[in-house]
């Protein structure tokens, strides 16, 4: 079979388009890329120039453009004039009149009687604009330059993927075409090639694959292909790759562009051409820079300094040395912020650049956004006020030339706001700043041509500001925006480590938020900002517990579902819960999501929970605390006639500020003086967290009655009070702790509450008495756990199965034991990976099982519990606290609503006593049935346990936690 004649199938879809006297058919996928095969067809035929370059009306016996092609030529400018005649409502037609104008006017006299009546003014008039007329080669490459920014807009809408590797491959040959590397658009085609692969980054057509790279580098990094050329097409990779880092987060971008560059410039480094030592080492210093940004290690920002340094040698005396003085002082400024000499060589070149670039250069604007920040800078260091002074002059020149429509209008604004709000911290009135600051940062929120980081950092400047002047309702919604921004931030395509880093922008936005719509009297609100900012990975996994659920009851909607979320993420857009979180739904996706809510049981899939079934029938309240600058509340949410209430605690002594401090004492491994240092903190969450809420729940004392009847409650504390046992609290006066009045089970969020208590109400219809256990007792380059591996063995021997010892504790039979019983049993040691808590994991024999590789398990319905006997499995580290991104979470995702771990390290004794308490709590040994364990009051009454006995000892019981529902689920009684 032959291969089908892009020409042929082009001229029919003409035909048929004239026939019907409808042009419709030329605007699909389809049409398109079949026009883009014929524009690749001209190519083919195009033949480099052998003489001078004189631009002559073509001939019908040149050879510079054979027959085919002409007739191909032709055939692409009768597409894109019909196009832009049958398109005349739609805002971008004229590109197709532009392109089918260059395609004409590219035929010269070939088929003069063939073109359009009246597309001949246009021909004329484009080819007039070439003065003075190059190469008749020339021609041809414009006007399928013409083509490809058709489909550039074409692309934005459709989202094709066969439209877009045509669109990369005919870009890619056109730039390595001989007509174009000789000619004199050259440097043009590169930037267009440039411009191509950020688009195929931007639309995601692949997932995690990178078409647009592949294709440039399959078709222009050939081994084959000449040196200097394929240094040439590096720096375009180079240039293109951290701009779609910068704009979708995806840090793997900014590694791989900085080994482009650095190939580039080792080959380019030598070569006889000044700008193409210059562009290497600027793009170098580029890729360098903006890697530094994202991992913040000295070597990249130093060697940054000195590419760019290099390239200010070569410019001396040429055109672009204003650009690269402000290159080298925008990371000059960076190496060491409290340093006067250099942040004052900073300054330096940035004056230089600005007094030396030409006044009506487009880059001076940019020249003089360098210097505001490097003057911001040194102001902010050493507090000269005509730093300052100087700052806001310059910033107010880069606005006044800008449009907040564009993405450095964006940006000169957001700086400029920043030195007012400098200026206002000094000023006798600072309001006429805060003022101006404010309707400067709005435009930037408002303005989506801004990057969506710049935006987000805008949102929550406005925010604070309006927050100062106590305008709360302002200060809500400027909150809320930016979490709406940082939730689109967080596109599920990325790798969890960069979703991670994006999520703890800012970690205090959330509570923030939380605080201003408290301040704003709208309390249900204020939990609707903790929901939608903490948590956000758990949330995106708990969708999928969701789906699962649809899965079950109506198979065919939710394949529709997934098609839909396939579609979306192909298309690189974010993900759709169902407000207008994520930028609000297409019309198809809204179709999709309102036939699943109409369904009996899945009224609220996939959209935020609102504080009236948050906690829906439980009997039992839940605690939301929130620490904020602005203030610190509990919010106590109670059911009430079948509504969830919420209800206000002020918590006046707690600021951020104090629980930093609680934290450190808490956490400082020196042994001198721990006891008297512990109970400091034990008493301070007592008089300021724990009591005025107890107090508030009317649970002042402790209950005169067996545990299995005593009041429990749900702690969902935010913020770095995540790493303080607040059960642990002590009363000073009587000596007893918070654990003595309540039982308390953690949770990440109302969110997860809610899907770990189904997921308990369909292990308990299930039933189960099976159990997994697991028992590392002997790690390689770790201490034995003796005690706790003993323990474990002994729990399997009881229950009359065999454990998974060491060697044995592989992964593929761990993961296959735990997907197969209702409970878990794991002593294993773990890896804390503080800066990437999805890197954390419990160490096998053969490999260790990581937090986003738990997460991504699906163990199915029929868990119950799982007791992680190992330290640290309750934390996260330091840095994730509201994203709560630990083993323990971990496991609630993969599918056990209940998990029992330890916030901080625990002594392997007493983990292996609260292993047999919760499991073989007789002295004869007798093992509980598991159907019957209570998990949250089975670990209570173990930790008090444990707490009787070294009850000045607090680092030793108070690491343990429950994790899920404070109650277990009761089978449910089927109907009469």
């Amino acid at each position: 079979m032959t291969a089908p004649d892009p020409e042929a199938a082009l001229r029919q879809r003409l035909d048929a388009a004239l026939a019907a006297e409808d042009a419709s058919v030329l605007t699909t996928p389809d049409a398109l890329a079949a026009a883009t095969e014929t524009a690749r067809t001209v190519l083919t035929g195009l033949s480099a120039p052998t003489g001078p370059a004189e631009h002559l009306p073509w001939a019908a016996d040149s050879d510079t453009l054979t027959a085919r092609s002409a007739t191909a030529l032709h055939l692409l400018g009768l597409f894109h004039w019909f196009r832009y005649l049958g398109r005349a409502g739609d805002e971008d037609h004229r590109v197709d009149r532009v392109a089918a104008s260059w395609c004409f006017a590219a035929l010269g006299d070939r088929a003069g009687a063939e073109i359009p009546a009246a597309a001949l003014p246009d021909v004329a008039s484009v080819r007039a604009s070439r003065k003075p007329p190059p190469a008749l080669e020339a021609d041809v490459v414009t006007a399928l330059r013409s083509h490809l920014y058709v489909l550039v807009t074409e692309l934005r809408a459709h989202h094709d993927r066969q439209l877009l590797e045509g669109f990369l491959r005919t870009s890619c040959t056109l730039a390595d075409h001989p007509v174009t590397r000789q000619g004199p658009d050259q440097d043009d085609v590169m930037r267009d090639l440039g411009s191509a692969v950020l688009l195929a980054a931007e639309l995601n057509l692949d997932g995690r694959r990178d078409l647009g790279v592949e294709i440039f580098r399959e078709v222009l990094l050939r081994p084959d292909s000449n040196p200097l050329l394929r240094a040439r097409y590096r720096l375009v990779l180079a240039q293109a790759l951290p701009a779609r880092a910068v704009r979708v987060g995806d840090s793997a971008l900014a590694c791989a562009a900085v080994e482009e560059a650095e190939l580039a410039d080792a080959f380019l480094r030598t070569a006889g051409d000044p700008w193409l030592r210059y562009l290497a080492a600027t793009t170098l210093g580029a890729a360098l820079l903006r890697k530094y940004e994202r991992f913040d290690v000295r070597s990249d920002i130093t060697a940054a300094v000195e590419a760019f340094k290099r390239a200010v040698d070569i410019a001396a005396g040429t055109p672009y040395r204003a650009t690269a003085l402000s290159n080298y002082s925008d990371a000059k400024r960076l190496v060491d912020p409290s340093s006067d000499s250099e942040l004052s060589e900073a300054v330096a070149a940035a004056r230089e650049a600005v007094r030396i670039i030409p006044s009506e250069s487009p880059a001076r604007r940019r020249c003089l956004a360098v210097l505001t920040n490097a003057l911001r800078m040194r102001y902010d260091a050493f507090r000269r006020l005509h730093d300052l002074d100087d700052a806001i002059e310059h910033g107010l020149e880069c606005v006044e030339d800008s449009r907040p429509e564009t993405p450095d209008g964006v940006v000169f604004r957001v700086d400029l706001a920043n030195s007012l709000q400098y200026k206002a911290e000094i000023a006798e009135d600072p309001r006429p700043f805060r003022r101006e600051a404010a309707v400067l940062l709005e435009e930037a929120v408002s303005s989506p041509a801004g990057r969506l980081q710049v935006r987000l950092t805008a949102a929550r400047a406005w925010g604070r500001l309006a927050a100062e002047v106590e305008d709360w309702p302002t200060s809500e919604a400027a909150y809320r925006k930016a979490l709406q921004i940082r939730g689109a931030m967080s596109q599920t395509h990325l790798e969890p480590t960069d979703r991670e880093h994006l999520l703890t922008l800012f970690e205090d936005l959330v509570t923030d938020a939380a605080a201003a719509a408290l301040e704003a009297g709208r309390p249900d609100a204020a939990v609707e900002r903790l929901e939608e900012g903490r948590g956000v990975l758990l949330s995106q996994m708990a969708d999928d517990w969701d789906l699962e659920a649809l899965d079950r009851a109506h198979p065919r909607l939710a394949a529709d579902l997934r098609a839909e979320d396939r579609r979306r993420h192909e298309a690189g857009l974010p993900g759709w819960r169902g407000d207008s979180a994520g930028g609000g739904e297409d019309a198809e996706c809204s179709a999709v999501l309102a036939g699943i809510r109409r369904l009996p049981g899945f009224e609220s899939f996939r959209l935020p929970l609102p504080t009236d079934t948050s906690v829906g029938a439980d009997p039992d309240p839940t605690v939301l605390i929130n620490v904020s600058g602005h203030r610190s509340d509990a919010l106590v949410i109670r059911a009430g006639d079948g509504e969830g209430h919420v209800e206000v605690v002020p918590l006046p002594g707690v600021t951020p500020e104090e629980v930093d401090e609680q934290v450190a004492l808490w956490w400082d491994p020196d042994e001198a003086d721990r006891t008297a240092r512990l109970r400091e903190v034990q008493t301070w969450l007592w008089r300021h967290i724990v009591e005025p809420v107890l107090s508030h729940l009317g649970l002042g004392h402790s209950p005169a009655r067996p545990t299995a009847s005593w009041p429990r409650l749900h702690r969902c504390p935010t913020g770095r009070l995540t790493l303080l046992p607040l059960h642990a609290a002590l009363d000073p006066v009587t000596e007893t702790c918070a654990i003595d009045r309540v039982i308390s089970s953690y949770i990440p969020s109302l969110r997860m509450l809610r899907q770990a208590r189904r997921r308990a109400a369909e292990s308990a219809r299930a039933g189960g008495e099976s159990i997994t256990v697991v028992a590392m007792e002997n790690t390689a380059g770790q201490r034995r756990l003796k005690a706790t591996g003993r323990a474990a063995v002994g729990i399997a021997a009881s229950y009359g199965v065999q454990p998974l010892v060491d060697e044995t504790a592989v992964s593929d039979r761990v993961a296959v034991e735990l997907g197969r019983n209702a409970w878990a049993v794991i002593t294993a040691h773990t890896d804390v990976a503080g800066d990437n808590p999805s890197d954390s994991g419990l160490l096998r024999h053969d490999a260790p099982l990581s937090v986003a590789e738990i997460r991504a398990r699906r163990f199915g319905s029929g868990r119950t519990g799982c007791l992680l006997l190992t330290c640290f499995g309750g934390f996260a580290g330091h840095r994730f606290v509201n994203e709560v991104a630990h083993l323990g979470t971990a496991f609630q995702v993969a599918g056990f609503p209940h998990v029992l771990s330890s916030l901080m390290p625990a002594r392997d004794h007493i983990a292996a006593d609260i292993a047999r308490r919760l499991f073989t709590p007789s002295p004869a040994g007798a093992r509980r049935h598991l159907e019957q364990i209570d998990p949250a009051l089975a670990l209570h009454d173990a930790v008090r346990g444990i707490r009787n006995l070294v009850p000045r000892e607090p680092q030793l019981w108070a690491t343990y936690v429950h994790f899920g529902p404070t109650r277990p689920a009761a089978p449910r009684v089927p109907d009469p």
